[in-house]
């Protein structure tokens, strides 16, 4: 099997493992649902994803740039006065994707979510291809799909802050005194 179909397999994994949930209102009266909660704390512009501990931008910028733009825009960006963002990988970004949802005009992601100005299109990723350093990937929120793209070319970028935490990891062994 490929990289790229490996690849593809991946993020439609993990997509289906972040599916969503269902929507409710907020005492506030903010739309949310119980995977994602508007930020008060980011001026209401950013929202939690509870499911991956992801902070994406509400209304991302609709601009389209150069993979390398994009890298450098998130890096410069504030959001509700926060700094810190970020391009997501490919498999955060494939997170907020509902693959069951592809429709032929809107983005698939999951239904009640809190986002504005989203397209239905291709949106990088800071992930480089291994294969081809002129290539970067995008995830298409309208196929639900992954590829690379010429870094060239533009597209829409959704910055990020966080990440899903990472395991704990085990407790150093110290060494034996009589093995040194």
């Amino acid at each position: 099997m490929d990289a790229y179909k490996i690849t593809t397999l991946l993020a439609v994994a993990a997509a289906a493992l972040f599916g969503g949930m269902s929507a409710a209102e907020s005492p506030s009266g903010v739309s949310q649902t119980g995977r994602f909660a508007i930020l008060n704390t980011f001026q209401e512009e950013a929202v939690l994803d509870r499911t991956t501990q992801l902070v994406w931008e509400r209304s991302p910028n609709s601009s389209e740039v150069t993979w390398s733009t994009a890298q450098t825009r998130c890096g410069l960006k504030t959001v509700g006065g926060q700094a810190d963002w970020r391009l997501p990988t490919f498999i955060e970004l494939m997170t907020l994707v509902e693959p069951s949802l592809q429709q032929t005009s809107l983005p698939a992601l999951p239904a009640g979510h809190p986002f504005h100005g989203i397209k239905a299109g291709a949106y990088w990723t800071s992930d480089a291809s291994s294969l081809e350093p002129t290539q970067a990937y995008t995830v298409d929120l309208l196929h639900a799909d992954v590829a690379p793209r010429q870094k060239s070319q533009p597209h829409p970028l959704w910055c990020v802050r966080g990440g899903i935490p990472d395991r704990p990891q085990a407790a150093p062994v110290s060494p034996r005194p009589d093995l040194i």
